[in-house]
């Protein structure tokens, strides 16, 4: 089996592992875990930085005209999400340097998937092959994710 990272990443959270072949007599391949790294600014959505809950337009009727402002709070999203991106490809890049082959399978939720590709492609070796899937498995277990690579035939 060829060199092989998978990165699993939603918003706040990603994990980068290797597969290794166990030795075992039925020489089962295994996800090593060697990085996790967290989003400290990610937030649950409809959460505040204040206890109260705020609304998504101003209707304070003093202020003057309504206007949203809620396209500035998902602006700031996207830029911390957009960084923290930018730190799972940094990091992803470090772990497969120095590979002369194999591939890298970045699973990530659909949006941070977009914010990452293209970045991904750049900083790769081209010797490397970029396989993706828009997918958020990153609450699962490494053993649920064995189990479920192995399904999908993505270690095999």
């Amino acid at each position: 089996m060829p060199n092989t990272c998978i990165v699993v990443a939603d918003g706040a959270r990603a994990r980068l592992f290797t597969v290794v072949t166990e030795d075992s007599p039925r020489r089962r391949l295994k996800l090593v875990e060697h990085q996790a790294l967290v989003n400290p600014r990610a937030r649950a959505h409809g959460e505040s930085s204040v206890s109260q809950v705020k609304s998504e337009r101003n209707t304070n009727r003093q202020a003057g005209p309504v206007h949203p402002i809620g396209a500035a709070r998902e602006q700031h999203r996207l830029e911390h999400e957009r960084r923290f991106g930018a730190e799972i490809v940094h990091c992803a890049t470090a772990l497969v340097s120095g590979w002369r082959g194999g591939r890298l399978i970045l699973i990530a939720e659909p949006r941070l998937l977009g914010l990452m590709r293209e970045r991904l492609r750049r900083a790769l070796d081209s010797a490397i092959k970029l396989e993706q899937l828009a997918k958020d498995y990153s609450g699962l277990s490494t053993a649920e994710l064995e189990r479920l690579f192995a399904i999908q035939g993505l270690i095999q």
